[in-house]
């Protein structure tokens, strides 16, 4: 039986993953994601300060939600930033 051969079209990936609409569904579902854990943090009495970044690259577009460092604990904030990746889920 021949084997079906999958061939990905780099320029047509390129092209998506440089899009203004592909960044601005990366920057709505990161900034759903901060304020969740954000809203989490506060709510086990933490200031729930993380941070966004995203970036604009040469490839790719990318973002990230940056730990809540005013906490002397680090597992409240990655307790928190785990519970609110499903935010992320919701969000079109």
């Amino acid at each position: 039986m021949a084997r079906t051969r999958f061939v990905p079209n780099r320029r047509g990936i390129a092209s998506f993953l440089r899009a203004p609409e592909t960044r601005a569904l990366i920057e709505r579902k990161v900034r759903a994601i901060e304020a969740d854990a954000s809203a989490t943090a506060q709510a086990e009495g933490w200031r729930g300060e993380f941070r966004v970044d995203i970036e604009t690259g040469e490839h790719r577009v990318r973002g990230a939600v940056v730990g809540d460092y005013s906490t002397p604990y680090p597992e409240v904030s990655r307790r928190a930033l785990l519970r609110a990746l499903d935010a992320a889920r919701a969000v079109e």
